[in-house]
C-alpha cells in the first residue's frame, strides 16, 4: 500500500490572500502567520523554509519567490502554477498545497512538511537499489502521477529530487510524496498556458524527446521520466547524458537504452518507457504498474 490515509485539502481556495511581516530579502524571517526558523532548499523559482505558525506551532514548508524575480510575470504565474495544479488533485502520493499568501507583492506557498529524504539523497548514499525496493517505490510513483493525469496534469518535472520518502528506512520504502508542481501543464487547454509552442521545459536528463523537441506532452512524458527515474535507481547512473538540449535531443534520439545489471524483464518494462514515440509507451498508470507487476512476479 503506497503512501497514507487520504486527508482533505485544508484550504480549496488557493487564490492569494493577504498576509503580512513577510521581512524582505533575503533575510526574511517571517512569511504571514509563520516563523522561517530552516533554509531547506533553493530552485529557480524560489527558497523553501521550514516554518512554525507562531499561534499553534504547526509545522509547514514554506516556498518564497525569490525577490529578483518579482517583477516577472512569467516567474510569478509559474510559482502559483503549483497550487493551481495541486488544487485539483488528492492523492496520498501527492503533497499538498495548505494556502496561497501574497505578502508585500511576493508570493508564498504554504505546503505541507513532510519528514525524510528526497530519492536524491536516497540514491547518492546507497548507490543502486535492489529490484524489490526500487519496484516498490516505482509502484508508488506511479499511482501519483496516475492521480495527477486523472486530474488532468502533466507534471513535467519527475525526477529523484521531487520525490520525498517518507520512510526510508522502510522495508520496503511505501511512503512518498511526489512534490514541485511549478512545471506542472494542464491537459485540458484553456488559454492560459505560459509555455510558447517549442519552448523547452523540464530538466534536461530527464526530459522526453517530445520535450526536448518542443513537441505536444501528455502522460506519457511523464512515463519517460519515471524511466529515467527507474533506470538511474538501479544503476546509479542516467540512461543518456548531455549538458545542452542540443546535445541531449542528439543522444536520446539516436541512441539505445544501455544495458544494466537488472532481470531482462525488469530492463524491458523500463525501455518500454523509454520508447522514444510517445504513443508507443504506456498510456495509463494502470498499464505503467501492471508491467511493473508482471516483472515482480518475474523475479520471486
Amino acid at each position: 500500500m503506497c503512501g497514507a490515509t487520504v486527508v482533505e485539502a485544508a484550504a480549496s481556495d488557493t487564490e492569494p490572500t493577504s498576509g503580512g511581516g513577510w521581512a524582505g530579502s533575503a533575510q526574511a524571517t517571517t512569511a504571514g502567520d509563520y516563523e522561517l526558523v530552516q533554509l531547506l532548499g533553493s530552485g529557480t523559482l524560489g527558497r523553501v523554509f521550514r516554518g512554525v505558525r507562531r499561534f499553534d506551532g504547526h509545522v509547514a514548508a514554506i516556498k518564497l519567490l525569490h525577490p529578483h524575480l518579482v517583477r516577472s510575470a512569467d516567474a510569478r504565474l509559474r510559482f502559483v502554477q503549483e497550487a493551481r495544479t495541486l488544487r485539483h488533485v488528492t492523492h496520498p502520493n501527492i503533497g499538498r498545497v495548505l494556502d496561497v499568501l501574497e505578502t508585500e507583492g511576493l508570493p508564498t506557498l504554504v505546503l505541507e512538511y513532510y519528514e525524510g529524504q528526497s530519492l536524491r539523497q536516497l540514491i547518492e548514499q546507497r548507490g543502486a537499489f535492489e529490484p524489490f525496493v526500487a519496484i516498490s517505490i516505482l509502484r508508488c510513483l506511479a499511482q501519483g502521477l496516475g492521480g495527477l493525469h486523472s486530474a488532468g496534469w502533466v507534471h513535467r518535472d519527475v525526477k529523484p529530487e521531487n520525490v520525498m520518502v517518507l520512510d526510508p528506512t522502510g522495508a520496503p520504502p511505501t511512503d512518498l510524496r511526489l512534490l514541485d508542481f511549478g512545471l506542472a501543464k494542464s491537459l485540458i487547454p484553456d488559454g492560459s498556458s505560459q509555455t510558447a509552442a517549442g519552448t523547452f521545459v523540464g530538466s534536461l536528463a530527464y526530459a522526453a524527446p517530445e520535450q526536448l523537441f518542443g513537441e505536444a506532452i501528455g502522460p506519457p512524458t511523464d512515463w519517460w521520466a519515471l524511466g529515467v527515474v527507474a533506470y538511474e535507481m538501479l544503476s546509479a547512473k542516467r540512461p543518456f547524458e548531455g549538458t545542452t538540449r542540443v546535445q541531449m535531443a542528439r543522444n536520446v534520439a539516436g541512441g539505445l537504452v544501455p544495458p544494466i545489471d537488472v532481470s531482462h524483464e525488469l530492463l524491458d518494462w523500463i525501455r518500454g518507457l523509454l520508447t522514444r514515440d510517445p504513443a508507443k509507451r504506456p498510456q495509463s498508470a494502470e498499464a505503467v504498474i501492471e508491467g511493473l507487476e508482471r516483472v515482480e512476479e518475474s523475479l520471486q
